[in-house]
């Protein structure tokens, strides 16, 4: 019978354990994302290269 309550309370805990796990995951997950998101440019202009300087200026 204590081997029954030892291996239920062992998979509490791993249940448990686990479950804070993924929720940690997540939470890293998200702040990844938000992070990703907010390094991206907002407004990208093409650019055109001018032939006879060979500099590359914003197309107009």
């Amino acid at each position: 019978m204590i081997q029954f309550v030892a291996a239920a309370a062992l998979g509490a805990v791993g249940v448990y354990a686990y479950s804070s796990f993924r929720k940690h995951m997540d939470a890293l997950k998200e702040d990844e994302r938000k992070a990703a998101e907010a390094a991206k440019p907002e407004n990208l202009t093409e650019l055109e290269k001018d032939p006879k300087t060979g500099v590359y200026r914003p197309k107009d």
